[in-house]
């Protein structure tokens, strides 16, 4: 027997409740559902308006997510009740546009097709055809499995974790792009809907149980410096990244990949090579320069802090942390502005080289002069230059151009913030959630339900690959993502039924298991190659 059950953990105390008072206690779970369902009736019998479409759903999800973020952050620090009903009813109405959105691109996707019979008859739409679908399951579940917990007064400091990171997941999916895909024959499965469903729901439960190691780490006084660390670590990942690929830190250029109308650039010439030439948005790479030089300055401050408790380098350690978050909202600002200028200038005869590099010119040379030998620099550069003047008419960015790396933007500048505001007013935050114990027995049961999920996952997508593809497990990249996440939350289950871990090494297990989700759910799709690409 382990110590873990023999410490009581899974006793609960049983409290007699009329079936009345639980459905009414449910109303922020049942009332979004309800009227999800009746946009989708309205939607099937009034037809597309200006309103029920899938696009303005979602982006009213996203509007209302950011605003109970705000509402229920400052909960943390302003203890007042009608902060707490508002965020709650803010996070249940944009549950019930983001899960009518989602549903939404069923009904789209099958009037776009003529609702041809498939293998599963209208099964065949079930909106999860790719990425941006499957990014809007994932908001739904990780909103419902935020708003089964929040909906108890004295759990609302969840939402305060799980709202910011929830917002800024679906803002990613929204930069992916709505179209919609017609699957391969070969993966009309009535096993899909099923697969990728219970992807939806484990993800989000994942989200929830991130959320709560991230608070059980700050109630049990992990330092502040030390988060901080880490979400330094995270600015300078993701920094690294976007400068190895655009020698950003070196030339203080940014930009983004060209379109060709609505469709990328590499369709129109026919081959994969579209980072051969992007826009250069001005200014932009100045303002991400200095993003990560304040980003390196604090982070070394905050390790000199550890190594000698020098309260000075603390002290200017936070100084330029909260400096990095502030100038990382203007880079935001920055490349939100430079979409409109940059695609008026494209539309320019004259003055629309100024946003290409003499570098992209040259590559970009260099690929149209392909199989023509003796070639000169300058006649590559003209090549270039001939070709973008001949076509610009045509060409545009859009955030489509790169989604992961803009996401990647809006993750370090959410995470930077939260940080900054929680080691603001730390024991505001401290003091407004439950104790420890409490937060501990919320993480076990979030992942609880969050293992049995992903077990399902993998057994269900094993069903379908040998249905589709004549094997149940090929060590696809996304198969391996998977399964490596599923071992990080076996491992947390684990180590606390057998072995009695609890507290903050489970935190940190909890965490780990969130970040290989997250790889999972998108790094793989756009990192590596394999048979799941097609998402």
């Amino acid at each position: 027997m382990s110590r873990a059950i023999k410490q009581g953990e899974l006793l609960v105390p049983q409290v007699e409740v009329s079936l009345p008072t639980k459905v009414l206690a449910l109303w922020p779970v049942i009332l979004p559902m309800l009227f999800a369902v009746l946009i989708e009736v309205w939607r099937l019998e009034a037809g597309r308006t200006k309103f029920l479409y899938e696009g303005t759903l979602t982006m009213l999800a996203l509007i209302c997510y950011v605003t109970a973020s705000v509402l229920l952050v400052t909960n943390l620090f302003v203890k007042e009740g009608v902060l707490y009903k508002l965020g709650l009813a803010t996070v249940a109405l944009g549950y019930c546009f983001n899960l009518s959105g989602w549903m939404m691109r069923w009904i789209e996707a099958g009037e776009k097709e003529g609702w041809k019979e498939g293998i599963n008859g209208a099964w065949r739409y079930f909106p999860l055809d790719n990425l941006y679908a499957l990014t809007l399951g994932f908001c739904a579940g990780a909103a419902l499995a935020t708003l089964v917990i929040i909906r108890k007064p004295q759990y609302r400091f969840l939402g305060a974790m799980s709202l910011p990171i929830l917002s800024a997941v679906l803002t990613l999916g929204i930069f992916l792009g709505n179209d919609i895909i017609t699957l391969q024959p070969i993966l009309d499965s009535y096993w899909r809907p099923i697969h990728v469903s219970i992807a939806t729901v484990g993800y989000g439960v994942c989200l929830v149980s991130f959320g709560l190691a991230f608070a059980y780490l700050l109630k049990d006084g992990v330092r502040s410096e030390a988060i901080a660390i880490g979400s330094l670590l995270f600015g300078v990942l993701v920094y690294g990244w976007v400068g190895g690929k655009l020698e950003v830190a070196l030339h203080q250029e940014y930009g983004l990949w060209l379109w060709s109308g609505d469709q990328p650039l590499e369709k129109m010439l026919g081959g994969e090579r579209i980072s051969m030439i992007r826009a250069v948005f001005p200014w932009v790479g100045w303002m991400m320069w200095v993003v990560l030089v304040v980003v390196l300055v604090a982070l070394v401050l905050f390790v000199l802090d550890r190594l000698n408790n020098d309260e000075k380098a603390r002290r200017w350690g936070w100084r330029f942390f909260r400096t990095a978050a502030l100038v990382q909202g203007l880079v935001l600002l920055g490349v939100w502005y430079q979409f409109g200028n940059v695609n008026e200038l494209l539309k320019d005869p004259v003055n629309h080289q100024a946003i290409f590099s003499e570098r992209a010119n040259h590559r970009f040379g260099n690929l149209l002069a392909e199989g023509q030998p003796g070639i000169t620099e300058a006649q590559m550069v003209a090549a270039s230059e001939r070709w973008l003047r001949e076509n610009a008419s045509t060409l545009n960015v859009k955030v489509q151009s790169n989604p992961v790396e803009l996401g990647s933007l809006v993750a370090v500048f959410v995470v930077l913030l939260l940080v900054a505001v929680f080691a603001w007013k730390r024991d505001d935050v401290v003091a407004a959630m439950p104790s420890l114990q409490t937060i501990d027995t919320l993480l076990y049961r979030s992942v609880s339900v969050a293992f049995p999920l992903l077990t399902m996952l993998l057994i269900t997508g094993a069903v379908w690959a040998n249905e589709s593809w004549g094997r149940y497990w090929g060590w696809d990249s996304k198969e391996v993502g998977a399964l490596v996440a599923w071992m990080a939350y076996a491992g947390f289950l684990h180590t606390r039924v057998a072995h009695g871990w609890r507290g903050r090494r489970s935190a940190y297990f909890a965490l780990l298991g969130f970040a290989l989700v997250i790889f999972t759910w998108l790094g793989v799709s756009f990192l590596l190659k394999g048979l799941h690409s097609y998402a």
